[in-house]
């Protein structure tokens, strides 16, 4: 179910905080693990799991495993 933007980062009260959200948004965006939809101009952006997102996590998990 798709959930407003607007609220999860406004339910951040750090700034700092805020910018480690935003910027995990991007990558999240980036791996392709989420969708943003924005349904009328200037309105509310709406983020959505893929399908393939557990599958996405999966994947980037055994990526890191070689840093250990």
């Amino acid at each position: 179910r798709p959930v407003s933007l607007r609220r999860l980062l406004h339910s951040t009260h750090w700034e700092r905080a805020l910018i480690c959200m935003f910027l995990a948004m991007l990558e999240l965006v980036r791996l392709q693990a989420v969708l943003l939809h924005q349904p009328t101009q200037l309105g509310d952006i709406l983020i959505k799991k893929t399908d393939g997102f557990d599958l996405i996590f999966a994947e980037q998990g055994q990526t890191r495993d070689d840093w250990r």
